[in-house]
């Protein structure tokens, strides 16, 4: 006997591009960006829902990645090649990519439900 019972209406399929971007961040980075940007360049007939969270993972994505390496630029810059450099750095790296992981597991959530993500907002 299932729990819930029977599904009443189809699922928007919002969940598929945020689980890309999760195994994006946590386990294949490379193969995961380019799911991500067939999915972001192929949802024209998709759900409402699913093209928020399409676009929104994508362009998370998009933003860790250069917020992440400017950040690292920045340090070589201030530090070169020393102890404080590393230090920062990884940091800097850590924090930041684990906000972004903590922001697609509310996406998840968020999809799950078939809402649309809460950031970027202009995807409500």
């Amino acid at each position: 006997m299932p729990y819930s019972g029977s599904q009443t209406k189809a699922s928007s399929g919002a969940v598929v591009p945020v689980v890309w971007y999760l195994l994006n961040l946590l386990a294949l980075p490379v193969i995961g960006f380019a799911v991500l940007l067939w999915l972001f360049l192929n949802t024209e007939q998709a759900s409402t829902i699913r093209r928020a969270h399409v676009r929104a993972t994508f362009y998370m994505s998009i933003i860790g990645a250069v917020l992440i390496f400017s950040g690292v630029g920045v340090f070589w810059l201030l530090f070169g090649n020393t102890g404080n450099f590393w230090t920062g750095a990884i940091v800097w790296s850590i924090v930041l990519h684990t906000s972004f992981v903590l922001w697609g597991m509310i996406a998840l959530a968020q999809a799950i439900g078939d809402k649309p993500p809460y950031f970027p907002g202009k995807y409500r």
